[in-house]
């Protein structure tokens, strides 16, 4: 929904960062660069026929040579190294009360997604969930 709400802005310019562009599903792929490339990915239907089930390695590479244009990707390895320790700290917060409710309504609506418990193929959409 939220990439439905900005194709309908007038933007020059799109970039998109993600730590995980096939986490999920190739479904949520095809929504990102649907966003990026509307002319050159204008078809969720045609895009899921092609790449949906990524069995075959004719698949995979053919994904992969889309993607390289528009992808930069980092490893661990290519990080400066002079960079001080990753420091976190933990601030609790109170929700606001609309946060309370779009939290509640939230559990609600996955509720039964929510007791089935944890499987390989709803692990992701359940973390996700649960944050």
């Amino acid at each position: 929904k939220l990439l439905e709400g900005l194709k309908l802005m007038c933007l020059e310019h799109k970039v998109l960062l993600t730590g995980t562009p096939l986490q999920n599903s190739v479904e949520e792929l095809f929504s990102l660069l649907n966003f990026l490339e509307p002319q050159q990915f204008p078809s969720e239907t045609a895009f899921l026929g092609e790449f949906g089930d990524l069995k075959t390695e004719e698949q995979v590479k053919k994904l992969q040579s889309l993607l390289k244009p528009m992808m930069l990707r980092r490893l661990k390895d290519d990080v400066e190294k002079n960079l001080a320790p990753k420091q976190e700290t933990i601030i609790e917060v109170e929700l606001t009360n609309i946060q309370k409710k779009y939290y509640r309504a939230i559990l609600e609506k996955n509720f039964s997604f929510l007791s089935k418990g944890a499987n390989q193929h709803n692990m992701p959409n359940l973390i996700n969930t649960m944050m």
